[in-house]
């Protein structure tokens, strides 16, 4: 007997799931309902569950908190304990127990033509029968099929179940019938049809209200289980600070810290007003003697960093970690324990195993440097259907007693970062100039079609197959961070860190790092034939019909939890004209 729950992970929570994605369990599939429900549900404020990340929060989330969502384990409750709120989606459901015909019908009157049973009975039966299809338009909206103006195009005769005709091996031998007044469908017509959207966000109950106005998008039918129903946009952020655990641990107090970033920006911050809003905030006497004992340019220098303003010639949080990367491989970081006793370092790479690689054709030397602990800070900022391009962002954003939310992940493991030794990155190529003309003539001036940002990809790609042959890990468990700063459109610093992580306990066991030392194998290996595949010539021929660059899954494109830009802006024969 299957079971009625589903477990999932707090990082599958936040990575693939989220509120407003179709989860399958043992009594149907059901609708993760906002994230608020939850906490609601428990009886817990998202403070208890809070992760503390200041450089995420003010860069990226406007000032918004973020909490993880709790296991069972931590509320001390049993393991088969459902403790997330969802509802049953979809409502209709499909009996496949008649011939010659099956039957389409709403889960609560339950199928007319099987023997009548209880209520609890005629819902399991619902749950595993319920139809494999919904509808979704591209500005977020979800909802059932509309069966009965599927059938009878607007109208209605009263009827409350159909009559499913054909199936198998194509949608276009699938004819729905009413069984009152014998009006017919056929299915695979509908399915290619565009239909009105309710404008149901189904993570918020039912449908809004008649007099609500109505979604203008035109909506899809789509399978529920389909990859592209719900896209999840993800935030994230590299810990690197080189401060005291003990100034790091109390510098992180939310109360505190409110205060800090409302009198740093105006220029009133000194150790007077710091310890003023310390004795506010409430913080234990030692941690107000810590502060009074600490010289306060070093406590300064905290500031800016968990503020993520240490380095002003950086615009933005990604930009921050480039040259903090930079630095660290330059300098070193000495382990930075967490302020919780028990929990991984923060962050640490050791300057004497930092290496000096020579390319393939010699025309640049890659420094790599291990990250032997990093800790990873994953936020999901909303999610897309259908079409990532075109599709409106949903926000998974939640309201706590007027404070802004969103579901986050702590992760930790290690990483190689990788950068030039010498000068920047010079690339020339008929490909390079067709990436750069591309770049400048993209209106919102997307990074990611700039050929520096290319060929950092591209390489990412090719050595996240190399490692995984050495590494221990698959392909699909190393990440990528592709990192560009760009100036006047000229790239002005670029690298890459590939990285694991995992949530909590120790991390991983060092096999990416351990890959330093022979990292001139690796490179060869993920250099090697990059300028043929075996989907030649469609492969090479690809940017002549509409594609944006040389990729395919035989020689570039990566699982979707290794890339983090869904396999796009991606070109073989760029890295092939500029190998290192």
């Amino acid at each position: 007997m299957s079971r009625p729950y589903q477990e999932i992970r707090p990082s599958q929570f936040v990575i693939t799931l989220g509120p407003g994605s179709i989860l399958e369990t043992g009594s149907g599939p059901v609708v993760l309902k906002t994230v608020d429900a939850l906490f609601n549900e428990i009886g817990r404020n998202p403070q208890d569950f809070e992760i503390v990340d200041e450089r995420l929060s003010r860069l990226e989330l406007n000032g918004a908190r973020i909490a993880r969502v709790p296991t069972n384990a931590e509320l001390g409750l049993p393991s088969d304990r459902t403790i997330y709120p969802t509802h049953a989606f979809p409502f209709w459901s499909l009996c496949t127990q008649h011939r010659p015909h099956q039957v389409l019908y709403a889960a609560d009157g339950g199928c007319p033509e099987c023997p009548s049973v209880s209520s609890q009975q005629r819902r399991e039966k619902a749950g595993r029968e319920a139809i494999r299809f919904v509808q979704a338009c591209e500005n977020g909206h979800l909802d059932e099929v509309h069966w009965h103006g599927l059938v009878h195009e607007g109208g209605g005769c009263g009827t409350k179940h159909y009559l499913w005709h054909g199936g198998g091996r194509a949608l276009r031998l699938v004819r729905i019938e009413c069984p009152r007044c014998h009006a017919t469908a056929n299915f695979g017509q509908a399915y290619a049809k565009s239909w009105r959207c309710s404008g149901r966000i189904v993570e918020h109950g039912g449908r809004p209200a008649p007099t609500t106005a109505r979604c203008v998008q035109k909506a899809r039918i789509v399978q529920r289980g389909a990859a592209n129903l719900r896209l999840s946009l993800l935030q994230s952020a590299l810990t690197i600070l080189d401060m005291p655990t003990r100034l790091h641990g109390i510098l992180s107090d939310r109360s505190l810290m409110g205060a800090v970033g409302a009198l740093h920006p105006l220029g009133l911050l000194d150790q007077v007003a710091l310890m003023a809003g310390a004795e506010r905030a409430g913080l234990p006497p030692d941690a107000i003697e810590y502060l009074k004992q600490t010289p306060w340019s070093e406590i300064s220098k905290a500031v800016d960093q968990l503020l993520g303003i240490g380095n002003t010639a950086s615009s933005s949080l990604r930009d921050d970690e480039l040259d903090r990367l930079g630095q660290a491989a330059t300098c070193g970081v000495p382990a930075v324990p967490h302020p919780h006793p028990g929990s991984p370092p923060l962050f640490e790479v050791r300057q004497d195993d930092v290496r000096l690689v020579q390319g393939t054709d010699h025309r640049q030397r890659l420094r790599v440097a291990p990250v032997s602990r990093l800790r990873m800070v994953m936020v999901q900022t909303g999610y897309q259907r259908l079409d990532p391009q075109k599709a409106e962002k949903v926000s998974t954003a939640f309201d706590w007693n007027g404070t802004t939310w969103y579901p986050g992940i702590e992760l930790f493991g290690e990483g190689v970062f990788i950068d030039l030794a010498d000068d920047s990155l010079t690339l020339g190529g008929s490909r390079a100039n067709q990436w750069n003309e591309r770049f400048r003539s993209d209106p919102h001036g997307d990074l990611s079609l700039h050929p520096a940002h290319v060929w950092w990809h591209t390489l990412s790609h090719r050595l996240l197959r190399a490692l995984s042959v050495d590494s221990g890990y698959s392909s699909a468990a190393i990440r990528e961070r592709v990192y560009l700063s760009v100036r006047d459109g000229r790239a002005t610093g670029s690298g890459l860190l590939l990285y694991t992580v995992q949530p909590g306990g120790d991390g991983t066991l060092g096999g990416l790092i351990a890959l330093v030392n022979r990292f001139e194998h690796v490179l060869s290996h993920a250099l090697r034939d990059v300028d043929s595949c075996s989907n030649d010539p469609l492969c090479q021929e690809a940017p002549s019909v509409g594609a944006d660059g040389v990729a395919c899954y035989s020689c570039l494109l990566a699982s979707e939890t290794s890339c983090e830009h869904r396999n796009q802006g991606l070109d073989r024969l760029l890295l092939a004209e500029n190998l290192p």
